[in-house]
């Protein structure tokens, strides 16, 4: 088993949204419209990451996935345009 391990939760906000929070943290690190953009989001980062692991909610909280660094089938995520666009502005 592998310690130091990052936790990252995808979930959906008070105002119709999606966060993407790693644990220990209380703001979120990033905030999307649609889920699957935070999603891709919070898998990229984790990848950054030696031992992650990434749990997904849906819009009525329950959990939907979770992925992590000592999966063999961890899918890799597709960089889209919202999420280029998110990063850009999160730098600024």
């Amino acid at each position: 088993m592998i310690e130091n391990v990052v936790h990252f939760t995808v979930a959906p906000n008070s105002g119709g949204g999606w966060i993407v929070v790693e644990s220990g943290f209380a703001k979120p690190l990033a905030e999307f419209a649609e889920a699957d953009v935070a999603e891709q989001y919070a898998l990229r980062l984790a990848e950054s990451k030696l031992a992650w692991k990434v749990d997904v909610f849906d819009a009525s909280g329950s959990l939907t996935a979770t992925f992590n660094s000592e999966d063999d089938a961890m899918p890799k995520p597709v960089l889209s345009e919202d999420i280029a666009d998110a990063e850009g502005k999160r730098q600024a």
